[in-house]
């Protein structure tokens, strides 16, 4: 049997048109099918992936109330608003409910979880090597206490980082001041004595005035 309606037949420019598309489709199905079996082909061995945050978080608790006024004009609306909002840090210490009745299995719970923190951040042996490296160019530029400069640049770079400079003052920022524990204590506690706003030239007072005013001169040519 013969059809009565007219065949449809595709213009040049349609079967044009078409061409892209299937070769568009035809990758994809191919890629598809690659990407699942290499994905069968592999075993599931790659660990987990974690992103830890570490910044100033806060978390808010915000509640209000709506109430709507009367008023004589019935085009015209007002309303009230009693609004109450509450904000706290959060702790970095995971907080358990049974924390609250047994105080001692909450501090060793955070004890622990600090040490192994502190067990996996491994030793920064670039920085500890820059550090030894300044410290024995000063100490040949000056005298045997010019590591005390280094504890205090550490100490005023803390307290007060160099802010709007190019390059080199961020440079500055990045490798004078550690960023995590993970260095020998005297720059640990030259960065905490600065960041608490303790007076760096009276803690580092071993300095000498003669080799920090070097040190000043350079650090306004270079920043």
């Amino acid at each position: 049997m013969h059809s009565s309606g007219k065949q449809f037949q595709p213009s040049p420019s349609c079967v044009l048109l078409l061409l892209p598309l299937l070769f568009v489709l035809a990758a994809s199905i191919a890629g598809d099918g690659n990407a699942s079996n290499a994905s069968s082909g592999l075993g599931h061995s790659r660990s987990k992936r974690l992103a830890i945050f570490n910044g100033q978080g806060t978390n808010k608790l915000v509640g209000g109330l709506a109430f709507p006024i009367k008023q004589t004009d019935t085009v015209q609306s007002v309303w009230g608003f009693v609004n109450y909002q509450a904000q706290y840090v959060p702790s970095p210490i995971p907080i358990y409910w049974w924390s609250f009745w047994n105080t001692s299995a909450f501090v060793s719970t955070a004890r622990e979880w600090r040490q192994g923190i502190h067990s996996r951040v491994a030793q920064d042996v670039t920085r500890v090597w820059l550090y030894d490296v300044v410290e024995t160019g000063l100490e040949r530029f000056a005298d045997r206490n010019a590591g005390a400069c280094l504890l205090k640049s550490i100490c005023e770079i803390s307290q007060r980082p160099f802010m709007h400079n190019h390059i080199f003052g961020e440079i500055l920022n990045a490798v004078l001041v550690p960023s995590l524990d993970n260095v020998p204590e005297k720059y640990l506690h030259a960065r905490n004595a600065g960041k608490a706003g303790a007076n760096c030239r009276k803690t580092y007072s071993d300095c000498s005035k003669e080799l920090w005013h070097k040190l000043m001169q350079m650090a306004r040519i270079t920043i």
